[in-house]
């Protein structure tokens, strides 16, 4: 693997998040902002060609000499030479090997999305509804309305009620990237969406609170005024049952759920599913760099601060700091494998 200015490659596809994206509620201009997504492609053209048929008010740029998309964020493509490791799989219906790193997509009413996507010719993968029967899919959650419900189980084995408008779905973009499209009528299009997979995901929120300083979702009481959360204790908790409708016949592991807040979003961590038998043998997460979704950065106003806390605290330096276009950055490693680079604010 080679090395240009700091910059990994093989590749490097960098989502800038527009300045435009707003801010999570209530979280202060102080936190770490999400500034990209490092993704691997082997025919860029192909990719951005993708990404404006499925999100046709993007349009194609450039940023730092990297051929680009600039939507609500900015999706830069850096070209390698071969297919990057962790592409989606449909044979397996997941992505192998995985890392933390588990989707982006965006944000949109999925409702009559279908038939637009598919006169592209981009088509939906097969959400499984049931954990008996297989042969039952849906091309979005809201057509299997039982969904979340504690006795999903059984009800899977009936037919299931009148479905809802809005859901999850997802397609798969160039390269391998699973792309999910999320929402309801009201939802706000924004192409900004990331979702990951760690081995104990409020554990993962509690290493980015105390090593990169974002914070846990507040506590809400019946009034609805909010409070301070403290750290998951104990964070290391049993795992939920696999629910329906999923991308695998065997179901999704949803619980428990961790996020986390920053200055202009939120991200959220999942279970990694391939768990004992789950994927016909217990598979632990890979690190992320260079596979196909690669790293993820936000930026801070005191980088040098920052670099020299989490050196203090042990946390795993990639790269120490360098140049990146006109500002600087370092990388490090979170607890299982995500790369996150670390982007200076510019003066």
């Amino acid at each position: 693997m080679t090395i240009l200015r700091g910059v990994l490659l093989p590749a490097i596809v960098l989502l800038l998040f527009a300045p435009h994206i707003a801010k999570a509620q209530g979280a202060p201009a102080s936190l770490p902002r999400l500034h990209h997504v490092g993704l691997n492609s082997v025919d860029p053209d192909k990719a951005i060609a993708w990404y404006l048929k499925v999100w046709p008010s993007a349009k194609r740029t450039t940023f730092a000499g990297f051929p680009a998309v600039d939507s609500d964020m900015l999706v830069l493509f850096n070209k390698v030479d071969r297919p990057p490791a962790g592409a989606w799989r449909d044979d397996l219906h997941r992505a192998e090997a995985q890392s933390a790193f588990w989707h982006i997509g965006a944000n949109i009413n999925t409702t009559d999305i279908k038939d637009r996507l598919n006169s592209v010719g981009v088509f939906h993968l097969p959400l499984y509804i049931s954990p008996t029967d297989t042969a039952k899919t849906v091309w979005r959650s809201g057509l299997a309305p039982y969904a979340g419900t504690p006795n999903a189980a059984q009800l899977a084995k009936t037919e299931p009620a009148a479905p809802r408008d809005g859901g999850f779905s997802y397609v798969v973009a160039p390269d391998g990237v699973l792309f999910e499209l999320t929402g309801g009528p009201g939802t706000k299009d924004s192409f900004s969406h990331i979702h990951f997979f760690h081995e104990q995901p409020l554990c993962a929120a509690n290493w980015y609170v105390e090593h990169l300083e974002m914070q846990l979702p507040p506590v809400r009481d019946s009034s609805g005024a909010e409070s301070a959360r403290a750290p998951w204790n104990p964070c290391d908790v049993k795992f939920g049952d696999a629910g329906w409708p999923s991308l695998e016949p065997i179901g999704t592991i949803r619980q428990p759920a961790g996020s986390v807040r920053f200055a202009n979003g939120t991200m959220s961590w999942y279970p990694r599913q391939c768990l004992g038998d789950r994927c016909g043998r217990d598979q632990k997460l890979v690190p992320s760099r260079g596979q196909v979704l690669d790293h993820v950065a936000f930026m801070v106003d005191d980088f040098d601060a920052l670099y020299a806390k989490v050196k203090r605290e042990g946390v795993k330096v990639l790269e120490p700091p360098h140049a990146f276009g006109d500002t600087r950055a370092f990388m490090i490693e979170d607890l299982d494998g995500l790369a996150i680079e670390i982007v200076a604010a510019r003066r």
